[in-house]
């Protein structure tokens, strides 16, 4: 997890150097759309070191592995893919069913 944190930390160093390096007003729709996404990602990436400190927390207290919603345990099979899930399947299952349907990807052919 400390591995994941100091990934984290770097990248978000990384993008917010090539943010203050960009202009606030981009001279073309490519360096805007560029501009765009590296702000998208740095977004996400602080989203996911706050989900790691989270975990971490939840380590040190002793409370990691235990569903937020029903206080169960979480599945091991679960935790080894998504280290900081805080939600058991049925939880996550019963969250998803509350917001309703997603919007599809639509995935594009490709031509080979």
């Amino acid at each position: 997890m400390n591995q994941l944190r100091r990934f984290r930390l770097q990248q978000l160093a990384e993008l917010d150097a090539e943010i203050d390096g960009t202009a606030v007003v981009p001279a073309n729709a490519g360096d805007a759309a560029r501009r765009e996404v590296t702000i998208k990602l740095a977004l996400a990436a602080r989203h996911a070191l706050s989900d790691i400190d989270e975990t971490l927390a939840l380590l040190a207290t002793g409370k990691y592995g235990r569903c937020r919603g029903c206080d169960a345990e979480i599945s091991i099979q679960l935790l080894r893919s998504i280290p900081t899930t805080r939600w058991c399947l049925n939880c996550r299952q019963q969250q998803l069913n509350r917001q309703g349907p997603q919007p599809q990807v639509q995935r594009v052919a490709s031509r080979a």
